[in-house]
């Protein structure tokens, strides 16, 4: 068809509506929404040009789009050169991003206003391919008289959607006089749109393996069998002090290290093609010793990587620390150093010090700050075990798929990711001593019944592992929950309840330990000023009655934080009320409770005493009904001198 022909066809759509029934009936629908959206069908260019910063911002928002394309358009413009095609690519918005062709082509489409930053919208400028392939979300094409505006009925057009993961992010096209084209030239457009999909799969495979490989805690690093880099990642660039991790891909890993004669030993240990497990060697970068510990592994293809080898690099400082918050750091604390001064608290520790000696697993029980894992090491370190190891785990602290193996160990290729050789569990490493789960009521149901066996058999099995490993391990378990109600939901095994908890012991809570809290504020203030080489301060009164008043929801831990930062921002030589209302007004603020009498002492014993006597010397019932904490009714039976 001739262009004159196709004018003429074009002038007849536009001027009998009735012969569009000859269009396929995508194109006829498209056009009577062209019409509805009032769009001029005699435009003899697309206005809707981007200006360069909108176009600069539409690329950005597709940078993975245009990166994953671009080799793919190169690639078929070679192969199209000469025939009088342009490749253009357009995002969701339908902007063209890029447009590539020969010389000649670019110039026809330049006068077509096929050109980078065109919008071609359906309600912008009407019937065309592009609009038509994004509504459909299919390939598809137009010959020149099948466009709504004239501007655009001297090409014909062909289009293929790009889709990623369901969502349709753009599509490319093959343009041209309306005279070229044909249904090949529409499945040279889908073979490319299918190679851009993959590209894109290709990348993102890529990124998550640079991500998963950033991740890694440790250094990781991977040579050819030139000893060339052909990995590094972010923990690796800053063990061994890269600014940049790409800018030594590539490089030799002699170039990188052997500067130092003290690293010559750690790359030809890298360099002979053996497994290394967990070896130590001290690096020398930039003149500063590093403690590394290090796993190499060849490749086991001769072909893979050529036959290269990869490395982890873990600093030995940081194994160290990791292996201190995993176990603790051993029992350090001592009945001696527990502040002590009310009764009932007083009692509970001598319960502690005569099971100390016992072979029986204790269950500590007591809110959140009140020192269960002090009298864990004091009972450690009170028992016969105390020349033992001792092996603290916070059971709310590991990831729940982690606990069992932490716990008791696993062997080689238990799991993905389990370490050659195994790991030795906790309770292996705890033979003969002590092994205190803290938060033992956070422990996964299904991880108490192994528990419970290992309790009851004194045997260990590693997962992945067929033996039972004999073990002698005392338990000290800890929760701040209610366990009887944690049975009742059945979230705790009952049995383990009772097996954990042969000797069980409460620990009363800080406010119902009112003559403790002078002391231990006494104690915590001159540790604390020693701790930050400061002379010992002094304590307001209004402070202490404040500290009496208040009900210390978060138990020792909260009173000690509350003077080590008092300690630290205090400007003079005493700790005053004005200082603590700075940094905590809860506690100066519960200090004014009311009381239904202020005047008359002995007014105030009688009903006191009477409340006791009607409460059957409940404290917290007493207290509730005189209206004051529990702290403050302690305080006020001993200054008048009330028993009971």
């Amino acid at each position: 068809m001739s262009y004159k022909e196709l004018r003429q066809r074009w002038e007849e759509l536009h001027k009998n509506p009735a012969l569009r029934n000859s269009l396929r009936p995508e194109i006829r629908d498209s056009w009577e929404r062209s019409c509805d959206f009032g769009i001029d069908p005699y435009l003899r260019e697309n206005p809707y040009i981007c200006t360069a910063a909108e176009l600069e911002q539409y690329r950005q928002a597709s940078a993975y789009l245009l990166e994953a394309s671009r080799p793919v358009m190169n690639s078929l413009q070679e192969y199209v050169a000469g025939s009088g095609f342009v490749i253009v690519l357009a995002d969701a918005n339908l902007c063209l991003l890029e447009v590539i062709g020969d010389q000649q082509a670019l110039e026809w489409a330049r006068h077509a206003r096929a050109i980078e930053g065109s919008l071609w919208r359906e309600e912008l400028v009407g019937t065309n391919t592009a609009s038509i392939v994004m509504s459909l979300v299919k390939p598809y094409y137009l010959y020149g008289f099948e466009h709504f505006c004239l501007f655009s009925s001297v090409a014909s057009s062909f289009c293929s959607p790009i889709i990623d993961e369901g969502k349709l992010i753009g599509g490319l096209g093959m343009i041209a006089p309306h005279d070229l084209g044909n249904n090949q030239t529409l499945g040279m457009a889908v073979a490319a749109t299918m190679h851009i999909k993959s590209k894109i799969e290709m990348k993102k495979i890529e990124n998550l393996h640079e991500v998963i490989n950033d991740s890694m805690t440790e250094g990781l690093l991977a040579l050819d069998a030139n000893r060339s880099i052909t990995l590094m990642n972010e923990n690796c660039a800053r063990i061994l002090k890269v600014d940049h991790k790409s800018s030594v891909i590539g490089r030799s890993i002699y170039e990188l290290l052997a500067n130092h004669p003290e690293n010559h030993h750690f790359i030809n240990s890298i360099t002979q093609g053996r497994t290394i497990t967990d070896e130590n060697f001290d690096l020398l970068v930039k003149n500063e010793s590093i403690p590394c510990n290090i796993t190499c592994n060849p490749f086991k293809s001769l072909n893979a990587l050529n036959g290269g080898v990869v490395i982890v690099i873990r600093e030995r400082q940081r194994i160290n620390r990791l292996v201190r918050n995993s176990i603790g750091g051993g029992a350090t604390m001592y009945f001696s150093d527990i502040v002590v001064k009310n009764q009932r608290f007083a009692e509970t520790l001598k319960t502690a010090q005569a099971a100390a000696s016992s072979t029986s697993n204790v269950l500590l029980l007591g809110e959140s700050g009140t020192g269960k894992d002090i009298i864990a090491q004091a009972m450690h370190n009170a028992s016969p075990r105390r020349t033992n190891p001792y092996l603290a785990i916070n059971c709310a602290a590991l990831p729940r798929d982690l606990i069992a193996s932490e716990l008791f160990g696993y062997e080689e290729g238990a799991f993905t990711g389990a370490r050659k050789g195994g790991n030795i569990g906790k309770f292996e490493l705890a033979d003969q001593g002590t092994i205190f789960l803290d938060e033992i009521g956070d422990m996964p149901l299904y991880l108490q019944a192994t528990l419970l066996r290992v309790l009851e058999e004194k045997k260990v099995m590693r997962l992945g592992s067929s033996k039972l490993i004999p073990v002698d391990v005392r338990i000290i378990a800890a929760t701040n929950k209610d366990l009887e109600v944690e049975i009742e939901h059945n979230r705790f095994r009952r049995d383990l309840f009772y097996r954990l908890g042969v000797i069980k012991i409460d620990l009363p809570p800080l406010r119902d330990r009112p003559e403790d809290i002078l002391e231990l504020t006494r104690v915590f203030v001159e540790k604390t000023c020693s701790k930050f080489n400061k002379p010992v301060l002094k304590v307001a009164e209004e402070v202490l009655n404040a500290f009496t008043a208040y009900d210390w929801p978060g138990n020792v831990r909260e009173l000690q934080n509350l003077i080590e930062a008092a300690v630290q921002l205090c400007p003079n030589e005493i700790i005053t009320y004005d200082l603590i209302e700075k940094i905590s007004a809860v506690v100066v603020n519960n200090q004014t409770r009311s009381t239904p009498f202020q005047a008359d002492e002995s007014m105030e014993k009688q009903m006191i005493m009477e409340a006791l006597a009607r409460h059957k010397f409940k404290k917290k019932e007493t207290a509730e009904a005189l209206e004051m904490s529990r702290s403050t009714l302690y305080r006020r039976m001993k200054e008048l001198e009330i028993r009971g």
